[in-house]
């Protein structure tokens, strides 16, 4: 049995579905042709920027992307593939697009060595990161054309989240189950929005003329003590179904202060890693260290990487306990007393949980594969929250700090309009002369909220110009990054969103363009 048919047999398992269901392998490459086509089309524009970047057999010249390769063999060939690091934003739903995005990556030929990520991101980071890079010698199970072609890790985790219902990870029902699937498919909604604004008012002049009705007798008292009573007793009232809705939130959040309980997205999650051998964090170690960069005689060592130039995998959660950022792996032996043995699954459900929606994580000993061992412990005990609280992009982590050239680029997808190097990617500089008459009350206390949450990962995006070339935007506008219950219509649009990202990101990137504003920057500080 190979990585595929583990993985999907893995996945089989924890979703009931058929391994090899011609429905579902269908649904899967009907993702592909599309995007193959839009490739294709992209290549093939005479006025394109693509045409002169990709050799006869429609792989990237591998110079133009870094100097550092990976070595593999695919039929009977050996082939040198351009290598990345991979920073991916968190954005729920919109996690699909990465997959598009990354998809188009592997097919031109470049390999990622590195991930970071939060939330979405992280979960496409980690199973990129956990799945072994021997997957490139066998064919793919998803065959489109007349011929067969080189698998990759994009299509094995497509076919995954495309056959995937992920309302299931929403596992409150009745009422309340089912006023969650309203507001969160909804909350673009103007009408729903509206609805509530009128529901609120008429609500509380409800309650002022229901009073004035029934004590509308005034048995001796003034009209203006009538009204003051009414005043009175209507605001009573409403502060006590204030406290009312209160302690129902209380009631249904719990004291973990979510909704749903995510414990069947880690029993997913888990299962999948399982299905690779990746049981503990000990085991993703050693398969991220199986990847080996090609060594040449003319390497510089002092280009190495502080750490031994090992792969690293960053993935962001929010610590609320302690009000800190914190990245797992690298940090796991701050809450476990051997970190070795944790299931690397516990590291997704803490970045994952968007709060209200998730209860939040706390670190226990059912996150160690044998949690009856006595050896196995809490060290510290923390509420963690989804990543996006703090750091959704953590490109900074890959940055060289040590004034030295790296040998290859860190490339980034942002799911959210961002100031890249003084710039927003993608659109023109109106930003800068943005009004502040034009903002709404909403719209102030939403940017107050935003400048916040995301100060570590705008700091570094706006003061770093370099980064624009290495950093491309999904378009995501027209999609809802909380519909849980999307369809596959919905998912192959994210997903070819994703496609076109990556189409920008080869366009826009030469490496030795970049490599020059580095050797520059560099000598400028100097």
């Amino acid at each position: 049995m190979n990585i595929q048919e583990r993985i999907i047999k893995g996945f089989s398992t924890t979703s009931r579905l058929s391994i090899y269901s011609e429905e579902n392998i269908k649904r899967t490459t009907r993702f592909f042709t599309t995007a193959n086509e839009i490739l294709e089309k992209s290549i093939n524009d005479p006025q394109g920027k693509l045409k002169d970047k990709f050799t006869t057999n429609g792989l990237i010249k591998k110079e133009l992307i870094s100097e550092a390769t990976i070595n593999e063999v695919y039929a009977g060939e050996s082939i040198e593939r351009p290598v990345v690091d991979l920073v991916q934003q968190g954005g729920g739903m919109y996690g699909i697009a990465l997959l598009g995005y990354t998809y188009i990556m592997e097919k031109v030929g470049i390999r990622f060595y590195s991930h970071g990520g939060t939330s979405a991101g992280a979960i496409n980071a980690l199973f990129l990161a956990s799945i072994p890079n021997s997957i490139y010698t066998e064919d793919s199970k998803f065959q489109y054309g007349n011929k067969s072609h080189q698998a990759t890790k994009s299509e094995i985790l497509t076919h995954i989240i495309a056959n995937t219902d992920f309302s299931k990870f929403m596992e409150k029902n009745g009422i309340i189950g089912w006023l969650q699937q309203k507001l969160l498919r909804n909350y673009k909604s103007i009408i729903l929005k509206l609805f509530l604004s009128v529901f609120c008012i008429g609500f509380l002049v409800g309650i002022y003329g229901l009073f004035s009705i029934i004590f509308n007798i005034t048995n001796g008292v003034s009209g203006t003590e009538l009204r003051l009573f009414d005043f009175i007793i209507g605001t009573l009232n409403v502060v006590a179904l204030l406290i009312f809705i209160y302690i129902l939130l209380v009631k249904i959040l719990d004291t973990d202060f979510g909704i749903n309980t995510g414990e069947k997205f880690y029993s997913w999650a888990e299962n999948l890693l399982s299905s690779i051998q990746i049981e503990t964090n000990n085991d993703l170690t050693k398969k991220m260290n199986q990847v080996e960069l090609t060594k040449t005689k003319s390497e510089n060592t002092s280009r190495l990487r502080p750490i031994g130039d090992k792969p690293r995998l960053v993935l962001i959660t929010s610590n609320l306990t302690h009000n800190r950022i914190v990245k797992f792996p690298e940090r796991a032996d701050d809450y476990w007393t051997t970190p070795g043995n944790i299931k690397p699954a516990a590291f997704l459900r803490a970045t994952m949980s968007i709060p209200f929606i998730y209860k939040n994580f706390t670190p226990g000993t059912k996150h160690y594969k044998n949690e009856k061992n006595t050896g196995n412990s809490v060290k510290l005990n923390a509420r963690f929250v989804d990543g996006g609280m703090l750091s959704n992009f953590p490109i900074r982590e890959f940055h060289r700090k040590d004034n030295i050239v790296p040998r290859f680029p860190t490339f980034g997808v942002l799911l959210s309009e961002r100031v890249v190097g003084n710039q927003k990617e993608n659109k023109d500089s109106s930003w800068k002369t943005k009004k502040l008459e034009n903002i709404t009350l909403i719209g102030y206390i939403t940017s107050f909220i935003s400048t916040f949450r995301n100060f570590y990962d705008n700091d570094f995006l706006f003061n770093n110009k370099e980064i624009e070339k290495r950093v491309v935007t999904v378009d995501t506008k027209d999609h809802n990054w909380l519909d849980f219950w999307m369809d596959d219509t919905e998912k192959a649009k994210l997903f070819n969103k994703g496609v076109d990202a990556a189409i920008r990101q080869i366009e826009q990137f030469d490496w030795i363009t970049y490599k020059d504003i580095r050797e520059e920057k560099i000598k400028n500080l100097n």
